[in-house]
């Protein structure tokens, strides 16, 4: 376990635990993604959380994956059992990820951070980017960056509270996302 803060840590994601990993975006990755799915957002958890695609990404050189754990109460993360750590969410990073528009710089990705709607807004978002930010730099990266998506203003507002800027616009060619929800920004920050 990797300790963020006395109400924060990342536990790491093996290949067993891909029936949690599973059940986990079941439930989290619907209330704040649904509506930008024809399918309410079934392929992209049927296909991107199955064992077969959790190996390869666990394979990936450079590539960290974990489960958000917090100590708050369960009951405030909509779990029923009740124990010391609440897994709340999904964080995935990737040391030595070429950044597309500055391809000489050693850059660092945060490739995925998914957490429960019911604690958003707690600051747990920024004890990981800052988590993020400071392992990079710890390991010699020069840029940070991540993917987010246009039509996600609360995503897009608090990176930006964070200092990350704007790079290019690309688009998502998942077949079930609505058209509108396709772009998607580069966002990145020299460090």
């Amino acid at each position: 376990m990797i300790t963020i803060s006395d109400q924060l840590v990342l536990q790491p994601i093996t290949a067993e635990d891909q029936p949690k990993l599973f059940e986990l975006m079941k439930r989290i990755y619907p209330p704040a993604y649904k509506h930008f799915w024809q399918d309410q957002g079934n392929w992209y958890i049927n296909n991107l959380y199955t064992l077969e695609n959790l190996k390869k990404e666990l394979q990936e050189k450079g590539s960290y994956y974990y489960f958000i754990r917090s100590c708050l109460p369960a009951r405030q993360v909509r779990e029923s059992v009740q124990n010391k750590y609440t897994t709340i969410g999904i964080f995935k990073i990737i040391e030595n990820c070429i950044y597309p528009e500055q391809p000489e710089m050693l850059s660092f990705k945060v490739h995925r951070i998914y957490l429960d709607t019911s604690i958003q807004g707690k600051g747990f978002g920024k004890q990981l980017m800052q988590y993020a930010q400071t392992r990079a730099k710890e390991t010699g990266h020069q840029l940070i960056w991540l993917d987010a998506m246009d039509q996600h203003p609360q995503a897009m507002s608090f990176y930006n509270r964070l200092g990350y800027v704007k790079g290019n616009l690309q688009s998502l060619d998942f077949e079930l996302l609505y058209p509108i929800y396709r772009p998607m920004w580069y966002l990145y920050k020299h460090l």
